[in-house]
């Protein structure tokens, strides 16, 4: 059973309104691995899945992730390390899926544009360690996207 597209749509934007909240960003990590599901929209393409809230990893932590413990990265290295990362890995991104691992399948630098977006409504600034700004950041991502074009 899949998400219909409005309960998709609004399910990822509490996402990206909670992390740029809370500051941080959940997934369900074991020995250094983090949790993925296999795309259901590209062959042979991974899903790295994350959560707003802590409470949403631990709904996952059961079956082949019953070993996996949540663990939290800050939004700022989720970010730069994370959506930057797994851009160039061609990984797509989960955003607070649900136990029955059903979610939409997101490009990581359409998250992290989204989630620039939200902090520049809400009048926030992160300091990014890997860019000289928030802004540099938010260029580099909206040129790496228009190259994609």
């Amino acid at each position: 059973m899949t998400l219909d597209a409005a309960t998709s749509k609004n399910t990822y934007n509490k996402f990206i309104t909670r992390i740029v909240e809370t500051d941080a960003v959940w997934g369900l990590t074991k020995d250094e691995t983090w949790a993925t599901s296999s795309s259901a929209e590209f062959d042979e393409t991974e899903v790295i899945l994350f959560w707003s809230a802590q409470k949403g990893a631990e709904a996952c932590a059961e079956d082949e992730w019953e070993a996996y413990t949540p663990e939290s990265i800050s939004l700022v290295e989720f970010l730069e390390n994370w959506c930057v990362g797994m851009y160039g890995d061609g990984l797509l991104l989960g955003a607070d899926w649900g136990a029955d691992l059903n979610g939409k399948e997101r490009d990581p630098l359409v998250v992290a544009l989204d989630v620039i977006n939200e902090l520049k409504a809400k009048g926030k600034t992160l300091n990014f360690t890997q860019y000289d700004s928030q802004s540099e950041f938010e260029e580099q991502v909206i040129e790496a996207l228009g190259d994609e074009e």
